[in-house]
């Protein structure tokens, strides 16, 4: 009996950003090349070539994986953007006829944004001589890398500290 290869499963979308706008995708058809997606900011459905969303989406990322991200909690992204101290995300909402809120979704460009304010915001009481203390708050290089899911290499200095070591990707 022959056996035949299986693919391997193609990249899940559901929402991204194109042209710095959210949409949501809600039907992908391989063999004709189409995308057929709700773009939020208009309103309506709009049909996308496959390989040029695949080729220039931006992945969009919820609160949850932003904090996960950038190494702070949920309440404390919330509580920073009610206060006017980073943009707010873009919101879905659902799309039947009462168009009920949903989630936010923060772009790539958010998120750098976003890392940008936390490196400078300092964590706990404040000291004595006025510097910032940033724990847990990865580097730009270190965050980029986990947004495209790369691998980060880290090696053990002679302090015991760990830092990363950087290598090319492999194409």
């Amino acid at each position: 009996m022959a056996t035949r290869k299986r693919k391997k499963p193609s990249e899940k979308i559901l929402y991204f950003y194109l042209n710095d706008k959210i949409h949501k995708a809600l039907h992908r058809n391989r063999a004709e090349d189409l995308l057929i997606a709700w773009d939020y900011e208009l309103g309506k459905r709009v049909a996308y070539s496959l390989t040029d969303v695949l080729k220039n989406k931006k992945s969009a990322y919820t609160i949850t994986q932003a904090a996960k991200l950038i190494g702070r909690s949920t309440d404390t992204i919330k509580r920073h953007w009610r206060a006017g101290d980073i943009n707010k995300p873009q919101q879905v909402y659902t799309l039947d006829d009462k168009r009920f809120p949903g989630k936010f979704y923060f772009s790539e460009e958010d998120m750098i944004s976003l890392h940008d304010f936390f490196k400078t915001v300092h964590r706990g009481r404040p000291r004595k001589d006025g510097m910032i203390t940033t724990s847990n708050i990865p580097s730009r290089a270190e965050l980029e890398a986990l947004m495209r899911n790369e691998k980060v290499l880290y090696a053990k200095n002679p302090e015991g500290e760990f830092v990363p070591v950087w290598k090319q990707p492999e194409w």
